[in-house]
């Protein structure tokens, strides 16, 4: 009878020590997935632009070489949009930034809803865009850059309760023809948007050859 008392007072003499420490352990885990959430929103936040809710560049670089990476390891398409929008300028000098502001996100949710969830939009600046468009020609890739401006031409944006006109202008460029690299891509998109820029705007235009710098 006395060995099974002695047997006893040590088990519940170790569990009353194991029991903090069941219990430590239990909040170290609560804490550890709270601090994993933190860094998770931390990442997030750091990876998405603040106005407008899409990539910021930082995010998109992460997200876009990879699937690039994809593209050339399986000798697949991808196409690339540089998207401007042709009267941000305008907006803010005339109606204020909180317009010019209302302006970008009414610019990237009519850019979002000709978009798939596979598709990867993102700030490139002020009032420029990126769109990687995975496993698309440039045929596909001109269809949606044509679908993108007409949304944004005929949906009604208004301010100080008058209709103000909301356009933009689009430079395409694809994999592999316009370069075998990301930079490559969006330099000759940058090109062709600057083309579309200065011939009268409200336009897409491709990269070729003859506007684009030689592939990387």
């Amino acid at each position: 009878g006395g060995k099974d008392m002695a047997r006893l007072a040590y088990w519940g003499n170790f569990l009353a020590q194991l029991t903090p420490v069941v219990l430590v352990a239990y909040i170290t885990t609560m804490f550890s997935a709270d601090i994993r959430y933190g860094l998770h929103r931390a990442k997030l936040l750091s990876e998405t632009d603040e106005l407008t809710g899409i990539y910021n560049m930082r995010g998109f670089a992460v997200i876009a070489t990879r699937l690039f990476a994809q593209a050339q390891r399986y000798d697949r398409p991808a196409s690339l949009l540089m998207v401007d929008s042709d009267n941000l300028k305008q907006v803010n000098d005339t109606l204020g930034h909180e317009a010019g502001n209302r302006l970008l996100r009414h610019v990237v949710k009519s850019m979002q809803a000709q978009l798939r969830f596979t598709d990867i939009a993102a700030r490139y600046g002020g009032d420029e865009f990126v769109v990687m468009l995975p496993d698309t020609p440039m045929r596909g890739a001109l269809e949606v850059a044509e679908r993108m401006r007409r949304a944004i031409e005929e949906s009604p944006f208004s301010a100080d309760h008058s209709r103000v006109p909301c356009t933009v202008s689009i430079g395409a460029a694809s994999f592999p023809e316009h370069g075998r690299s990301l930079d490559a891509l969006m330099s000759r998109a940058d090109r062709a948007l600057y083309t579309a820029k200065s011939s009268g705007r409200n336009r897409v235009e491709q990269a070729t050859a003859a506007n684009a710098p030689a592939a990387a």
